[in-house]
């Protein structure tokens, strides 16, 4: 009689590695609610419904350190502060949950600005491999950084559109550059302007950027535009772009303060809107020098898909889902931005 394999014995082991487990992600919020710091939380998504709260959690606070200026990279949140910064740069890891500090470089600028952007793949997130920061040699923005009105990343995941209201040169017309993280060179594409306010971000189902539209009238929508080419200049005319059918927000209304758009992959997104409390009795006041600061905060979020529909024009397809979230301000500094603090990681 033949002999039983081994493997037949005591079951089939193989000695290939598997594939890590692709982990989750999720949304993490940045509250300004206590003397301190900030407090994050993190919200699964699939638990957001018509009319329900946020099922947050409740992490390991940052270090006690107001900061102006927050960005996100691979699974980690780091805050900066300018002009005024520590010796180094406290940054929160959303998988280990915990606090690293990073040393600043040597020859640290004299501020950072808040509209940063990493043009490259994070590592793995179970990499252990080390990393250092590094100086870069480039020309510094044909444009002031104030004058941001929108930026974009190319599929090609090192380019970097933005938009300005005017460059160093030209102060009486709008102005869209890109910037080539590998040879480290800026491109003048057209004196219009991308159609966005703040950060939008390629969808490669349908191949376009989306974000908030810019233009005043349109606040409160959608759009998405065509991608330009990486190596043509000067442009003429500007991409194309349509404006979405659904009003996710109304700006006009006196208890907004800002809108971020996270984009979660797969043509969805979820809107995360910051409100006064409209039970707060400081928001139904005219505010001025001596009036008490509006303290009370409302987060709603919401989460959707995006289609072209059958005329061409972009609308809400998907299930919609919903939760809010409420929280209070400690004190009355000045807050680092209208917009939510929010990520995907």
């Amino acid at each position: 009689m033949p002999k039983r394999k081994r493997s037949e014995d005591y079951g089939c082991r193989s000695t290939a590695k598997r594939p890590a487990p692709e982990r989750k992600q999720q949304l993490y919020l940045l509250l300004d609610d206590w003397e301190r710091g900030y407090s994050v939380r993190r919200l699964d998504v699939d638990a957001f419904d018509a009319g329900a709260g946020a099922n947050d959690t409740d992490l390991p606070p940052p270090p006690p350190k107001r900061s102006w200026n927050f960005v996100s990279h691979g699974t980690k949140i780091f805050a900066m502060k300018a002009k005024e910064a520590s010796p180094a740069i406290p940054a929160f890891d959303t998988h280990t949950m915990s606090l690293t500090i990073c040393p600043w470089p040597s020859c640290r600028a004299d501020y950072l600005e808040d509209h940063t952007e990493y043009l490259a793949d994070p590592p793995p997130y179970e990499s252990n491999a080390a990393w250092s920061w590094c100086t870069v040699n480039s020309p510094p923005p044909p444009f002031h950084t104030m004058q941001i009105a929108c930026y974009a990343l190319h599929p090609d995941g090192r380019t970097l559109f933005v938009s300005a209201g005017h460059s160093r040169t030209d102060k009486n017309r709008p102005c869209t550059f890109s910037f080539d993280a590998e040879s480290l060179q800026w491109t003048h594409h057209g004196d219009w302007i991308l159609p966005f306010a703040g950060q939008a971000y390629y969808d490669a189902e349908l191949e376009a950027w989306v974000g908030l539209a810019g233009d005043r009238d349109s606040a409160g929508y959608l759009c998405s535009c065509d991608v330009p080419p990486v190596a043509a200049e000067l442009t003429n005319p500007p991409p194309s772009w349509k404006l979405g059918l659904n009003k996710m927000f109304s700006k006009e209304s006196e208890l907004h303060r800002g809108a971020k758009l996270i984009h979660m992959g797969d043509s969805k997104f979820c809107l995360v809107e910051s409100l006064f409390h409209e039970d707060d009795p400081t928001s139904k006041i005219e505010l001025c020098d001596h009036c008490p600061a509006r303290r009370c905060r409302v987060l709603h979020m919401t989460t959707f898909g995006l289609k072209y529909n059958k005329t061409g024009i972009l609308q809400i397809m998907l299930r919609q889902a919903q939760a809010c979230m409420m929280f209070k301000r400690p004190h009355d500094f000045t807050e680092p931005s209208m917009e939510p603090l929010a990520f995907w990681i």
